[in-house]
């Protein structure tokens, strides 16, 4: 038996590297994982991206619909509370009126 594989293409993740970085678009899609929510972002250009599943992220995303406007602002990060734990991505969104 001889296999055809067809490379599969899908939306990339949006990783922030630093402050300020911000991702503007329109939710095209909210997908529910194991590890959260995560959000297909289509930008402006025709590219679309998914979210990490970050909780703060996710909790300011929480009122977004398909077809909600929307800036993501990555604004650092904070220390962790606990130790040994990783520090706690921080995010501003705005949505369009």
């Amino acid at each position: 038996m001889t296999d055809n594989w067809e490379k599969q293409e899908g939306s990339g993740l949006w990783l922030p590297e630093k402050e300020g970085d911000e991702l503007i678009g329109t939710v095209k899609e909210i997908k529910e994982g194991t590890y959260g929510n995560q959000f297909v972002i289509a930008k402006d250009d025709g590219e679309e991206v998914r979210t990490p599943s970050h909780k703060v992220l996710q909790n300011r995303m929480i009122d977004a619909k398909e077809g909600t406007r929307v800036k993501i602002v990555y604004t650092g990060e904070e220390p962790p509370s606990v130790k040994g734990q990783n520090p706690t991505k921080m995010y501003e969104v705005f949505f369009a009126k």
